[in-house]
């Protein structure tokens, strides 16, 4: 005898959706309200489940990832992600009741979250359908429309409902009017009581996750069986519970996973929790230190853990741990050496992010193969989390470093990969938006932008405020170059507020780069001024931002005074480099000294940031720059610079600026390898590529580097060329990679500095010397061959082949025989 579960269910959806106003469940527990809410699922309206617990309400992201979790599990789509609170994920799903619904909002321990049940009830229309089930009624404040409620009395089973279920029920008519007196009709009760009459195991009642014992029912498993089946199962919030009581010694081995997905989900409090609570025995382990850590940093108890992890650290290597307390703790100093040393013990997606953010802020251009390698590190053993931030710091250092394009292409791939992954942590994929957004708009490519920028306000404004802030200044950006400046100074006033005293410089420079293009020039004086005040005793990573937005704002005012200012900012955003802070300063500078009548020294400081404004768009002149009309001298001094050619194959000729100049050999070197290296090189990777004798490299690089910036502009960090330049060797190498070997050849003089021994010209002047080689042997021309053989004199199996291809009655046949004869003899 088994219940009429087609019949049940008729039952079920005729008492919940035949309803005008929202429904109601009033049940404390055996009344059966799961039931009915289950019941409520029907193709035409898929059902939207999820249940709140005992203080959710204080944490409005948990609430958040349940909504996200529900919509996931009912639409088989990421509408938002995990990160966010639920507020965020009403409005999104407002948003989408015309496209992807109608649904059923189904909310279960409602009691536990007030506001997020007033805020269902708001989405209760004729076609979407909103049941809420606490175990008692809920205050007005949050029933604030008509509902339709049922208690346990009105969701009793009655007796002409049961016959019907079950017409051929066991024992008779009085059996079951029996049963249904023992129970009061109340749903629970009577299926135990059912089950144990048929010999059946106890029933199973809906879930939003799926189906679940009775609570007191569920059958004794063997604790090591449950956790084998939750792993495997990937179901890492129960599994990590139960493995930190029963077996505390996988806890290391299973954060490897479930650690990304508790902080995926911002569980972090739950993380911290369980974390902390481990015996003595196990709680030293690097991983659950690094885990413990990390989800101490995202709930404020940093203070509480550190004196472990520097313990911990003092003792052992720990790589990532080290990594991670560098990254987030250390003084800069301090945290470059330590992320290094972490690196170097193991290179793994996080090691190899934190050195490559540390580096970055001392050097980003040598930062840049190192967030390269952190992220084919990412994409070989890491998560989808993994490569996703360390793509969003390989493209900020491309920024930095004035390669905007390449940032934005880098910035496109994150998003991809996280969209594919159906990543969580939404959070992560709003910092890369606002990084791909903030190099459209210095890049000039503005496809989709406002669309995209749109969309997100909408929907963070209303539903996120606190993540918001993070978008105002890009939002401000955006409006600037779109020739809404009083919308631009709307967002900067509403990003500058309630941020951090040390934050004012930051802030004030946007803000008042908005004030002048409003022509309002002694209000951002003002608000640079008081910038300026407030930093003073700051670090100069911050004070640097004050003197700029100073700076700019004197600019306009009182030029004289704005020069140094200004000067000073370009030095402190060329070292460590900041490109696009850079040209603005930069830019402020050259107005300052037009202002002046200074036409040289503007013209000076354009040349000087030039190749970090190669890539800049219109809309990001106009960003870094002020109000066109009062800019466009400042723009039109980028003319193009003066060519440096380098003919140095097989000789030694260098001109610039109409002279030929007589160079030592150490400062020919240098100028071949920073042309190699376009986009700069750091210290130590210069003088590595230039000394063969490590001591003393570094204080000769220096020296040697001062003398040749009186003769040809350099930059420094990195250093690198700050003209265009032309040379036979780039053209040789450029020739052959396009397939134009006699091209190549005919432009070969020699060999590049044959007498130099530095270790980067000898490398380069092997591969050239070998790909022309190569290429000349491949193509087989006799021709070619012959020249080649010609040009480098002792290479045996060049004349080898260019007499086997010369036709017999080729004069130049006898020649070539001659010369094997000759060297067969010297190498034999």
């Amino acid at each position: 005898m088994i219940l009429q579960r087609s019949h049940f269910m008729t039952w079920m959806q005729a008492r919940s959706l035949a309803l005008t106003h929202p429904l109601c469940l009033w049940d404390d527990g055996d009344a059966g309200a799961p039931y009915f809410i289950k019941a409520a699922d029907t193709p035409a309206r898929p059902l939207l489940w999820l249940e709140a617990a005992e203080g959710d309400e204080d944490h409005p992201h948990l609430l958040g990832n349940k909504l996200a979790e529900a919509v996931h599990r009912t639409a088989n789509v990421q509408l938002f992600g995990y990160g966010m609170p639920w507020t965020y994920g009403i409005e999104v799903l407002r948003g989408c009741l015309d496209r992807l619904g109608p649904w059923v909002f189904a909310l279960s321990g409602a009691q536990h979250a007030p506001q997020l049940a007033r805020a269902l009830l708001t989405l209760h229309d004729q076609q979407t359908v909103t049941i809420l089930h606490a175990t008692s009624p809920l205050p007005p404040a949050t029933l604030y429309r008509t509902v339709t409620a049922l208690t346990s009395t009105d969701l009793a089973v009655q007796p002409a409902e049961l016959d019907h279920w079950m017409p051929d029920f066991p024992g008779g008519p009085e059996a079951r009017q029996r049963l249904l007196r023992d129970t009061g009709g109340q749903m629970r009760p009577l299926l135990l009581q059912l089950a144990q009459a048929l010999k059946l195991p106890p029933p199973l009642e809906p879930a939003p996750e799926g189906l679940r014992f009775l609570s007191g029912e569920a059958p004794q498993v063997e604790p090591d069986r449950l956790l084998d089946a939750l792993i495997q199962r990937q179901r890492w919030t129960e599994a990590l519970p139960l493995a930190a009581r029963l077996h505390p010694h996988r806890v290391p081995e299973l954060l490897t996973v479930a650690g990304p997905h508790f902080h995926e989900r911002g569980l972090h409090h739950h993380l911290h929790a369980l974390l902390s609570a481990l015996p003595s025995s196990i709680n030293d382990d690097p991983e659950i230190l690094r885990w413990l850590y990390s989800a101490a940093l995202r709930t404020g108890h940093a203070r509480s853990v550190l004196p472990r992890v520097t313990a911990h650290l003092s003792r052992h290597e720990a790589p990532e741990l080290r990594a991670l307390h560098a990254g987030t703790t250390l003084r800069l100093a301090d945290r470059h050496r330590e992320t290094q040393r972490a690196a170097a013990a193991a290179h793994t997606p996080l090691t190899l992010y934190y050195h490559g953010l540390s580096t970055a802020e001392q050097n980003p251009t040598d930062a840049l193969p190192i967030l390269r390698a952190a992220v084919e590190c990412a994409e070989t053993e890491g998560t989808p989390t993994d490569v996703v931030r360390n793509v969003q710091a390989l493209a900020a250092t491309y920024t930095q470093t004035g390669q905007y394009v390449n940032a934005l292409h880098w910035t496109v791939y994150a998003l991809r990969q996280y969209d594919h992954s159906r990543m969580g942590d939404w959070q992560r994929r709003l910092a890369v938006l606002n990084e791909w957004a903030y190099t459209s708009l210095l890049s000039g490519r503005l496809e989709q932008l406002t669309g995209v920028l749109s969309e997100a306000e909408t929907q963070l404004a209303s539903g996120a405020p606190q993540v918001y802030s993070l978008f105002q200044t890009t939002l401000a950006d955006h409006a600037l170059v779109s020739g809404n400046p009083l919308r631009a100074l709307r967002a900067c006033e509403a990003a500058r507020q309630h941020q951090p005293r040390n934050h004012q410089g930051w802030h004030s420079a946007q803000l008042v780069r908005v004030l002048t293009e409003l022509d309002q020039p002694e209000r951002a004086l003002s608000v640079a001024e008081e910038a300026f005040v407030l930093t003073q005793h700051e670090a100069r990573s911050y004070t640097r931002w004050s003197t700029l937005a100073l700076g700019m704002a004197r600019a306009y005012r009182d030029p004289v005074q704005a020069v140094p200012l200004l000067q000073d900012a370009m030095d402190a955003f060329e070292q460590p480099l900041k490109a696009d802070t850079l040209v603005r300063a930069a830019a402020h500078l050259a107005f300052a000294h037009l202002q002046l009548g200074q036409v040289e020294q503007a013209s000076g400081v354009m040349q000087r940031v030039a190749p970090l404004t190669a890539e800049l768009g219109p809309s990001g002149r106009l960003l870094l720059g002020g109000p066109a009309g009062l800019f466009e001298k400042v723009w039109a001094l980028l003319v193009p610079a003066q060519t440096l050619n380098l003919n140095l194959l097989g000789r030694s000729e260098v001109v610039w600026a109409d002279q030929h100049l007589r160079l030592q050999p150490r400062h020919l070197e240098m100028l071949v390898l920073l042309s190699l290296s376009p986009e700069g090189l750091g210290g130590d990777r210069f003088a590595s590529l230039l000394y063969r004798d490590e001591g003393v490299a570094r204080s000769s690089l220096k020296a040697g580097i001062s003398r040749l910036r009186q003769m040809v502009p350099v930059a420094s960090q990195p250093y690198r060329l700050l003209v265009p330049v032309q040379a036979d060797y780039l053209d040789v190498m450029a020739l052959l990679q396009a397939g134009r070997v006699a091209e190549a050849l005919r432009r070969y003089a020699g060999p590049l500095l044959p007498d130099s021994d530095a270790p980067g010209i000898a490398e380069y002047r092997e591969l050239l010397h070998e790909s022309l080689r190569q290429a000349v042997l491949s193509h087989r021309d006799p021709t070619l061959l012959n020249e080649l053989a010609v040009k480098l004199d002792d290479d045996l199996e060049v004349w080898e082949c260019a007499l086997a291809r010369l036709d017999a009655s080729d004069p130049r046949r006898a020649r070539a025989a001659s010369r094997v004869r000759q060297l067969r003899v010297a190498y034999a």
